[in-house]
């Protein structure tokens, strides 16, 4: 059968991707909390079920609005309503997460969070550039820690083992916490070796697509009082050896890889809780991230090596007070401060060492500088969201190549909204938010080879904007819940990559200039029934349309048709689920995406797989899990991806709790 057949038919069984571990109120859309059915924009928020999956991408892999991209097994890129890399906005614990850097289309910056550490994730659709600042085009994707809880004196933990068949994974976790009246911290440490994937079908190996992982996080809260809370967070991610598949498999290359990913972010929050209406609460945070990239390429029967490293320190601060100047007015005013440091340098290494001009240039600044005010007005059945902010970005290219440079640039963005509730159980709501990206250090300063491409530099770049028109409405019951969300976004302004007549080292040479104009439209639509006390039955689905007006053709890398439909049956000491996962066929390319090597030119073809999943509680302290994954074994890409998604295989864990 037909796949959009089987998800149409899905959504009239009333099917839903929403879990019971929905959560009710969530704080991404207004940096407060806020009840998620009065509100007036679109955001999706689930606690996070973190034994069962392998990475933070796949979290992210059954939310409605979203599509995963994976280039590789230590990648994984989240789709928000079509767009990704630098255009959809990384947010951690309300730090920004993208940096100067991140580059444009699927990168692997969200697979250095352990999901392991995460106690909730939150997509902001169509939003969360007023927020949250720059690259938020079409949404944003915020992570939210676990945090160690105040109360009686007493401590406890968990310990962890995972794998899966075939060798492709064997993980370790531990985490031990502590908590009293007035402080609290926990430790987590993971280690994790991935193994070589296989694929569906034939069961093949993808080699190489293995590599190792470390991870820890210190976090420590103190209660200074009875209006003062501390809380202090480093953590760190280190990768080694990430193979890129796709570059070895299709372009020659003997050796392509990140040999090593280090990325360490710390942050210190000091929370006042007021007792006037001018000055509810109060927060000041303080952040540092630090990552560290090393690249090693060498093609085949070459006898040259090329080392490339870069390292970005940012410096970060947010200030932000909230208040209620009349009753039901709910305010959110503050100002944010990044600043970051790029150091890039390359080496080629033959007979004798070779240094030259990095990807970036080196010793490259690039600042940014907000204010924002964010408002929620609750009067009966009526709530209205507004926003306002202003950004300025300045940077700094010390660059020998092509001379020095120095760009500043500003942008200001809005969003209102208005959602009705006609009783309890059923909200509409309408929202109409700007959003936009400021063209960053690898937009900027990038000179070399990306991808299937070689670019050079263009200093006379402008920020992209977008414009986005949501309408949808929300229903709640006790065994019903449904949400369905239309929206049409206007791109204008773009950074395109245009291709020239020159070639450099056997790629293409391409450059950026802000050309192209374009529109998204499309639909999500999320439910759930609880059938009884025990079974339940959910689905979501997503659809996207992206048009380049400028080119006349499809934009890149858009999303099929896709979405999930489950079947959970829940006991006192465990649960089964059945998972089918779909999508369409993407036959809408643009030229770009005939021309990336990791898209079949002619489309890519629809697929579903089927998955199985049971965790059981042994005893009071032990827990097990296993999933069957592609019960099929159904050779199946995501679109745009550079690795086939995996085959037949078995995933179990083991943890012990006290």
């Amino acid at each position: 059968m037909n796949l959009v057949l089987v998800g149409l038919l899905s959504v009239r069984m009333a099917i839903s991707g929403l879990s019971d571990t929905l959560v009710n109120v969530v704080v991404s859309a207004s940096r407060q909390p806020i009840a998620n059915q009065r509100l007036a924009i679109p955001v999706y928020a689930a606690k996070v079920q973190s034994n069962s999956v392998m990475n933070t991408p796949e979290v992210l892999s059954s939310v409605p609005g979203v599509f995963l991209q994976r280039t590789n097994q230590g990648g994984g890129s989240a789709f928000v309503r079509g767009l990704t890399g630098n255009q959809t906005l990384l947010v951690w614990d309300g730090i920004r997460f993208n940096n100067s850097t991140f580059r444009y289309g699927p990168n692997q910056y969200l697979n250095t969070i352990d999901p392991f550490s995460l106690d909730q994730i939150e997509v902001v659709r169509g939003s969360g550039s007023v927020q949250y600042g720059s690259d938020a085009l079409t949404g944003a994707v915020h992570l939210i820690s676990k945090k160690p809880s105040f109360g009686t004196k007493s401590w406890s933990g968990q310990i962890l083992g995972k794998g899966i068949s075939q060798g492709m994974e064997l993980s370790g976790l531990a985490r031990l916490n502590f908590q009293s009246a007035r402080s609290s911290f926990s430790i987590l440490a993971g280690k994790k070796t991935f193994g070589d994937i296989t694929r569906g079908g034939n069961g093949a190996f993808q080699r190489p697509t293995g590599y190792e992982e470390q991870n820890l996080q210190l976090q420590y809260r103190q209660k200074l009082g009875d209006q003062w809370t501390l809380e202090n967070l480093i953590q760190q991610n280190v990768q080694d050896h990430v193979p890129v598949y796709h570059k070895i498999q299709l372009e020659k290359f003997a050796l392509n890889e990140m040999t090593l990913q280090s990325y360490r972010r710390a942050y210190s929050r000091l929370s006042y809780q007021g007792t006037k209406s001018w000055l509810q609460s109060a927060e000041l945070t303080a952040s540092i991230q630090a990552s560290k990239e090393q690249r090693a390429l060498q093609k085949k029967g070459s006898a040259t090596l090329r080392n490339e490293e870069d390292q970005i320190l940012t410096a970060g601060f947010i200030g932000q007070i909230k208040s209620e100047f009349i009753p039901g007015l709910h305010s959110t005013t503050g100002i944010e401060y990044y600043s970051d440091k790029v150091s890039s340098s390359r080496q080629d290494v033959n007979s004798k060492t070779i240094a030259l001009r990095a990807l970036y240039p080196d010793n490259s600044r690039y600042n940014t500088f907000s204010v924002f005010s964010l408002h929620e007005f609750e009067y009966r059945s009526w709530q209205v969201h507004a926003g306002l902010r202003y950004q300025q970005t300045s940077s700094f290219l010390p660059d020998t190549t092509v001379g020095n440079s120095t760009i500043s640039l500003g942008a200001f963005v809005y969003d209102g909204g208005l959602s009705y509730a006609i009783n309890p159980q059923l909200t509409f709501f309408g929202s109409l938010s700007s959003g936009f990206r400021a063209p960053n250090l690898d937009d900027l300063g990038s000179l070399g080879i990306v991808d299937f491409r070689y670019e050079q530099p263009a200093y006379q770049l402008k920020p992209e904007y977008s414009l986005t028109k949501n309408l949808g409405f929300r229903i709640k019951s006790h065994r019903f819940r449904a949400e369905w969300s239309a929206f049409q976004t206007s791109l204008t302004n773009l950074i395109t990559r245009i291709k020239t007549a020159e070639v450099i080292q056997g790629y293409p040479v391409y450059r950026k200039e802000n050309v192209d104009h374009a529109y998204l439209y499309g639909f999500e639509w999320s439910q759930t029934i609880a059938v009884s006390e025990r079974f339940r039955i959910g689905n979501s689905i997503s659809y996207v349309w992206g048009q380049n007006q400028t080119q006349k053709e499809p934009m890149r890398r858009i999303p099929p048709f896709n979405g999930n439909v489950s079947l959970n049956y829940q006991r006192n000491k465990g649960n089964v689920a059945l998972l089918l996962i779909f999508a369409d066929r993407q036959v809408r390319l643009s030229a770009g995406d005939k021309e990336d090597n990791r898209m079949n030119p002619i489309g890519t073809p629809g697929w579903g797989i089927l998955q199985l999943q049971a965790n059981y509680k042994i005893t009071p302290h032990i827990q097990l899990g296993m999933q069957g994954v592609n019960l099929g074994n159904v050779p199946y890409r995501m679109h745009g991806s550079g690795i086939d998604g995996m085959g037949r295989s078995l995933h179990m864990q083991l943890g012990y709790e006290w």
